[in-house]
């Protein structure tokens, strides 16, 4: 039976190149590009008896995900990390910790009960460590589940399950913004260094976009080569990788002897293009992936994110350098900073200097039939993102 995803059923369009790079009628055809994204990191130490994470049977992990709304595409492991890309985004699981990257309208935050449930049955883990819920602003909010309408409502779930989380609105309220939830447990300080680096990228050239088609390339590895996807991950990595039909792609890099990986989301229809980038690489010079990155899908707009925990020499060296310069070519319009229990985090949006002196940041990014936002009130909530401006 031929397995059909969310990109399809919201909206097929025809295999066209032409016809792709119009502006498709919203009514008709819309996908959410931007992710939720939910990391969990449970103490293994605290009890003797737990094991891991990567012995949930395949199976739970495939009616976890059907309570997410979402399904296994094809699934790869280095003997460290799982990784399994998805019909909307990705997987991740090592010895204590469950990364689930999700698009579109899917309900990620639905499974975190059954989560708990199988962490604690096939792992006998049942103390959390750390969470991390993020995600960039949605376009279309109103399409969403009522949990994932708005920030809100997703702190209100995450705090009927986590004690002490606390949650964090990154960057405008006016335009791109990126928004935290996190929680910590008192541990010791951290060991080993660790880090993260998120780039969500818009308003990227058609000629990029097009790549990512059925009408161009055959399948997933072609369009990692004809993009030039290859040549941004640490040599050697492990590359599974997915192209919708007729248009969508996405990537899961797994670095050989780690629990490193490198995943890629791209959105490309123009009216609502997104890619994605992160990972947690130890390879290669942050500020060196960032450049790479930004060559290769010369986005007119994006935000970066970059975590970093006390043991992370190469997180905290990209940390300070976007803190005092600006990246080529790019204007810095917001930037922040944030200091956790052992972690920092530092957050900048970024607008191509060229695009700043001929229209507006982020007023392309809306739908023709889609009344500009206008925020009402500042309170402690992202209820500006209702779409219906008001008067």
């Amino acid at each position: 039976m031929e397995v059909v995803t969310q990109r399809q059923l919201e909206g097929i369009i025809p295999s066209d190149v032409d016809f792709i790079l119009k502006d498709p009628d919203p009514s008709e055809h819309f996908f959410e590009g931007a992710e939720k994204l939910f990391e969990i990191w449970f103490d293994k130490e605290s009890t003797p008896e737990a094991t891991t994470l990567r012995a949930i049977p395949y199976n739970e992990i495939v009616e976890l995900l059907e309570i997410a709304e979402c399904h296994i595409l094809h699934y790869r492991t280095n003997g460290i990390i799982d990784s399994y890309v998805l019909s909307e985004s990705s997987m991740f699981v090592t010895d204590n910790r469950i990364i689930l990257k999700t698009c579109g309208s899917t309900k990620l935050l639905y499974s975190i009960d059954r989560m708990l449930e199988l962490a604690k049955k096939y792992a006998n883990m049942d103390t959390v460590a750390n969470v991390y819920y993020s995600r960039k602003n949605f376009l279309r909010p109103d399409l969403q589940s009522y949990v994932h309408q708005n920030f809100d409502n997703e702190t209100e779930l995450l705090d009927n399950y986590f004690d002490e989380g606390v949650a964090y609105c990154m960057g405008s309220l006016k335009q791109h913004r990126w928004y935290l939830y996190t929680m910590s447990m008192p541990q010791s300080p951290p060991i080993h260094p660790d880090h993260t680096l998120e780039i969500c990228m818009t308003n990227i050239p058609n000629d990029i976009l097009k790549v990512f088609s059925k009408a161009i390339c055959v399948d997933g590895k072609e369009c990692t080569k004809i993009s030039g996807i290859d040549q941004l991950v640490p040599e050697g990595t492990i590359i599974h990788e997915e192209l919708f039909d007729p248009v969508g792609y996405s990537m899961n890099g797994l670095i050989p002897n780690s629990d490193q990986y490198v995943t890629i989301h791209i959105t490309p229809e123009p009216d609502f293009c997104y890619i994605s980038f992160e990972t947690n690489q130890q390879k290669d010079c942050l500020y060196e992936q960032t450049q790479k990155v930004l060559r290769c899908f010369q986005p007119n707009e994006f935000l970066m994110t970059i975590f970093a925990n006390d043991e992370s020499e190469m997180g905290s060296k990209t940390q300070l350098m976007l803190w005092n310069q600006d990246i080529p070519g790019y204007k810095r319009t917001s930037l922040q900073f944030l200091r956790l229990q052992y972690d920092t985090l530092v957050y900048a949006q970024f607008t191509r200097r060229d695009l700043l002196l001929s229209k507006k940041p982020y007023a392309h990014m809306l739908s023709k039939k889609i009344k500009p936002r206008r925020l009402f009130a500042c309170q402690n909530s992202d209820t500006e993102d209702d779409n219906t401006a008001r008067e």
